[in-house]
């Protein structure tokens, strides 16, 4: 049996997508309680200002509201992807139908949600492991977030490839097992370089040459 195992957000779908849809939760959050509406405020804070850490505390301070409102903005932020607008990627379901005869599929992820993004994109049934590392209170940056989906699907890591957009989290412990490591260079991180021992097999620029790359493949 051979595998392939992605990442989620900004491998098979566009994050602002779903940071999109969180900022307006946590707006109405926030207009529920104060019974103003800082919608676009908050939009123009991570989109245009580029305000993506801490982006709750700013609005907050910026209109004397107090920083004990930010866990339940936070808490809105994440709180209903199933009521989120999120499509995948173009290139992400084609790649899954090329694949899903061959390869056993699988997920591992840091992202909050990942069993209900996966639902709202209707990309859920093609994998048959989803590794929603929160869950587990762990990350990836640990190898049994790894291991726990080599386990789930019973492939040895010589012959599983990992694709993921981010070389700070992505390829460090994948490489460390054996796994075959594949960037998918777009996104947020796409212009972020790789530390030494995070450094991919592979680099490609859309997930429509990910079948070919995978074939012939070289492991036993």
């Amino acid at each position: 049996m051979r595998a392939v195992c992605f990442d989620l957000d900004d491998t098979l779908f566009d994050y602002h997508q779903y940071v999109r849809g969180g900022l307006l939760a946590a707006a109405a959050a926030l207009e529920a309680r104060t019974g103003r509406d800082h919608g676009e405020e908050l939009l123009s804070l991570y989109f245009e200002e580029g305000v993506t850490d801490a982006t709750f505390d700013r609005l907050l301070s910026r209109h004397d509201l107090s920083p004990s409102l930010v866990p339940e903005l936070v808490e809105a932020y994440h709180g209903s992807p199933t009521e989120m607008r999120l499509s995948p990627y173009p290139d992400a379901r084609p790649t899954l139908d090329r694949l899903a005869d061959d390869y056993a599929l699988g997920v591992v992820t840091d992202g909050r949600n990942g069993h209900a993004k996966l639902d709202v994109l209707g990309l859920e049934t093609y994998f048959e492991t989803v590794v929603v590392t929160p869950e587990h209170g762990i990350s990836k940056r640990e190898e049994r977030a790894f291991r726990l989906a080599l386990d789930d699907l019973g492939v040895d890591p010589a012959r599983t490839a990992y694709v993921g957009d981010n070389p700070v989290t992505d390829f460090r412990e994948p490489n460390r097992l054996g796994m075959r490591t594949v960037r998918l260079r777009r996104g947020r991180y796409r212009d972020r370089t790789p530390e030494d021992g995070a450094r991919p097999d592979h680099v490609i620029d859309s997930l429509d040459r990910l079948p070919s790359l995978l074939e012939p493949n070289p492991h036993p």
